[in-house]
C-alpha cells in the first residue's frame, strides 16, 4: 500500500512536471532546501486558511480561527512574493529559474479567485456556511498547482546543482507535504458538518489520513524506490517518532469521521487543538532536514 500510494503521487507530478535544466550553478544546497521548504509550506497555508474558515463558520474557537486565517493569508502573500522576487526576512533570493518562475505564475489565476473569497471573509470577520464549498474548491485548485510548483522546483534544482541530491529534495518535499495534510484532514472533518453529503468529505479524509500514514512510514524507514531517504541523523529519527506519537490520538478522532461520524463542535475543538503541536513537530522535522543538508 505504501508503494502504491506514494509512487502514484509522484508519478502524477511527473506527468505534469517534466525535468528541465535552467537553475544557476551557483545555487547552493542550503538555499535549495530552504526554498523547497518555503514553497512546501505554501501548500499547508492553502489548507490552513480553509480549515480556519470552516471552524469560524461553526463558531469553534472563533477568535483563534480568525487569527489563524489572517496570519496564514498574510504569510502566503509574503512567501509568494519572496519565492519570486526574494525576501531577506524569509532568507530567500530572487528566483532565476525560468521553469520555476513559470510554475509559480501558473498559480496566479487560481490564487486570485481564492484570495477574493478570503479577503471578503477577513473584511467581514465572518464566513457563512454557504461560502465554504466555494472556498474549499478554490483552495484545492491552488493546492494542485502549488504541488506542481514544488515538484518542479525540487527537480530543476537537483538536476543543475551538483551539491543537491534529488533524493534529499524529494524527502524534504514529502516531509513538507505532511504539514499540509494535518490541516487538510481537520478541514475535511469540519466540512462534514455543513456538507449535503458528508460521505464525500469522509472519502477525501480517508485518502488524506492514509497518505499521511504511508508518508510518515516512508520518512521513518526510507523508501528507496521513490527516492525518500531514511532519517539521516538520530535527531531527525527522534523528531519523526514525536510526530508519530502526536499523530496517533489525532488519527483516532479522524478515523471516527472517516467511518461516517459527523464530529461534534466539541470534538472539532479537540481536533483543532491537538493538530497544532502535530503541525509544529512536523515543521521542526522539515527544518532539521534543511539544517542537515547545509551541514553536509
Amino acid at each position: 500500500m505504501i508503494r502504491m500510494v506514494l509512487t502514484a503521487t509522484l508519478l502524477v507530478c511527473a506527468t505534469v512536471a517534466p525535468q528541465t535544466s535552467t537553475a544557476q550553478d551557483s545555487t547552493n544546497v542550503d538555499q535549495v532546501t530552504h526554498r523547497v521548504n518555503i514553497a512546501g509550506r505554501q501548500r499547508m497555508l492553502t489548507q490552513r486558511i480553509t480549515k480556519a474558515a470552516c471552524l469560524m463558520a461553526r463558531d469553534v474557537g472563533f477568535t483563534t480561527s480568525f487569527d489563524q486565517m489572517t496570519q496564514a493569508y498574510d504569510l502566503f502573500l509574503q512567501s509568494d512574493q519572496g519565492l519570486r522576487n526574494g525576501d531577506s526576512d524569509l532568507g530567500l533570493d530572487a528566483e532565476s529559474n525560468d521553469t520555476v518562475i513559470g510554475a509559480l505564475g501558473a498559480i496566479d489565476s487560481h490564487w486570485a479567485a481564492y484570495k477574493a473569497i478570503i479577503e471578503t471573509g477577513i473584511d467581514n470577520a465572518t464566513i457563512a456556511n454557504a461560502e465554504l464549498d466555494a472556498l474549499d474548491s478554490a483552495s484545492l485548485r491552488v493546492l494542485k498547482f502549488m504541488n506542481i510548483a514544488v515538484y518542479k522546483m525540487a527537480r530543476a534544482y537537483a538536476s543543475e546543482t551538483a551539491s543537491v541530491s534529488l533524493n534529499l529534495a524529494i524527502t524534504v518535499d514529502i516531509a513538507g507535504r505532511q504539514r499540509m495534510l494535518t490541516q487538510k484532514a481537520v478541514k475535511e472533518a469540519c466540512l462534514m458538518q455543513s456538507a449535503e453529503d458528508p460521505s464525500e468529505q469522509a472519502a477525501r479524509l480517508a485518502d488524506t489520513v492514509e497518505l499521511f500514514d504511508t508518508s510518515l512510514s516512508a520518512l521513518q524507514d526510507g523508501f528507496e524506490d521513490i527516492g525518500v531517504i531514511a532519517p539521516p541523523t538520530p535527531e531527525i529519527a527522534r523528531k519523526l517518532r514525536e510526530v508519530e506519537e502526536l499523530w496517533n490520538p489525532v488519527k483516532g478522532l479522524l478515523e471516527r469521521a472517516v467511518n461516517g461520524e459527523v464530529l461534534s463542535d466539541r470534538d472539532l475543538s479537540v481536533l483543532a487543538r491537538d493538530s497544532e503541536p502535530l503541525l509544529q513537530r512536523m515543521n521542526e522535522a522539515v527544518a532539521l532536514y534543511t539544517t542537515q543538508s547545509s551541514s553536509n
